[in-house]
């Protein structure tokens, strides 16, 4: 690795780039109360994780989530909670019928407090690349860039396809790699085959697996109503149609036939 990158990534920063969707609709048609309703559950999560890990902190602007790393320096740990966060984060909002979608990125981003004032201002490299990527992408859900994992795989070679054939992502011909938020489900499938879940599904491992069933089913019912509705080319229609087959790609048969069971509305206490 050259000089330059290793200055680059000594000087990182992993950087969570967040969209709610629809938001100017919301605030169009709803009311304050509603639209800070929707921005104070989001804040909700994202602080919930800055408490749990004080190694990120979080910055909030109109409908935009910001969720960087505050020590700079590449560090595997990083990669590999950013995107498990994310991943939380998303399914979290999902459940609460907050759609949303992102990119992760690593790269310069400086923030500065100014007392003058009291702004606060920010800036670089990794949140443009993640803006403009979160731009492109027409699904709901968070993609992980080169800048991101190219580190980690040069650190652990092989890593990223290990990570594929387990379900945590999948990686597209252009090297982006799509997030699969569903960590739970990936993590509870085979216990529950052999039994070991023995209370309601949506009572085991709360709140990260119930999130995930309430999120599953989300996306599920907006999906099929557009569909009842002969509705697939709206910008945010089409993004829960396009969800909706990430998902059967990415689970496969046995895991979405499972996940389609436990999220069922009158199936939710089977056990």
């Amino acid at each position: 690795m050259s000089t330059a990158n290793v200055a680059d990534l000594s000087q990182g920063r992993y950087l969570l780039f967040l969209d709610i969707l629809g938001f100017s609709q919301l605030v169009n048609t709803r009311g304050r109360d509603e639209v800070m309703g929707v921005i104070n559950e989001a804040l909700a999560e994202f602080d919930r994780w800055a408490r749990l890990n004080s190694q990120f902190k979080t910055i909030y602007f109109s409908d935009t989530f910001l969720f960087y790393q505050v020590p700079k320096g590449f560090g595997a740990w990083a990669f590999l909670d950013v995107h498990a966060i994310g991943a939380l984060v998303l399914t979290s909002l999902l459940a609460k019928g907050i759609p949303a979608s992102g990119a992760i990125s690593f790269g310069e981003f400086d923030v500065f407090d100014r007392t003058e004032g009291g702004h606060q201002v920010y800036f670089g490299r990794a949140l443009v690349e993640a803006h403009e990527a979160e731009q492109r992408e027409n699904w709901i859900g968070i993609s992980i860039l080169q800048s991101a994992w190219k580190p980690h795989e040069a650190e652990s070679p092989g890593i990223i396809k290990a990570f594929e054939r387990d379900k945590v992502w999948q990686q597209r011909e252009d090297n982006v790699l799509l997030l699969n938020p569903f960590i739970k489900m990936r993590d509870w499938h085979l216990h529950d085959l052999i039994g070991e879940i023995d209370c309601p599904y949506e009572e085991w491992d709360a709140p990260d697996f119930s999130n995930e069933i309430a999120a599953f089913r989300f996306l599920k019912n907006q999906a099929d109503a557009y569909s009842r509705q002969v509705d697939f080319t709206g910008k945010v229609v089409s993004k829960f149609h396009a969800t909706q087959l990430f998902i059967a790609q990415i689970f496969g048969a046995e895991l979405l036939a499972w996940a389609n069971k436990i999220s069922t509305t009158d199936q939710r206490s089977l056990q």
